[in-house]
């Protein structure tokens, strides 16, 4: 995994955001896995403010998976995927235990072993404790929101 410094300039949505590195150079970054409501969809507004309201205007550190030739794996909509972390926080994992994002399992083994067990662990407790989007009795994963869309 490689890791460089941004600043954030723009949130997308609750697992998305425009960044600036050192070189002055705009990118686009996806939360990896994590995956967050829709913004249309129920919770995806308080998951976008939520990220909105920790991360916006600040410098964090993006780490991801070096591919291609570049320092960054760029998905399939030609967003790096990477942990965001802010002051040694990490913002992909904090998102699941606020439950503003499910554990988006289709993508783990992207994820080091360690995050896909935190991340896991975080899911199952925020559901237990109903926290968040896991209020709803039956919550629509986003991805099963988008196939209905």
């Amino acid at each position: 995994f490689a890791d460089f410094n941004s600043q954030v300039v723009n949130i997308v949505d609750g697992d998305t955001l425009d960044v600036v590195n050192l070189d002055g150079q705009k990118l686009r970054i996806r939360l990896l896995g994590i995956d967050t409501p829709e913004l249309k969809q129920r919770f995806g507004y308080e998951s976008f403010l939520y990220l909105k309201k920790i991360l916006n205007g600040k410098s964090v550190k993006i780490i991801s998976k070096p591919k291609d030739n570049k320092p960054y794996t760029l998905g399939y909509y030609k967003r790096i995927i990477g942990k965001v972390i802010l002051n040694g926080r990490d913002i992909n994992l904090e998102m699941i235990e606020k439950g503003m994002a499910w554990h988006f399992k289709k993508y783990k083994k992207s994820q080091s072993i360690e995050d896909r067990y935190s991340y896991n662990k975080a899911e199952n407790h925020a559901k237990k404790k109903k926290i968040g989007l896991w209020t709803d009795h039956s919550p629509l994963a986003p991805w099963e929101w988008r196939k209905l869309n």
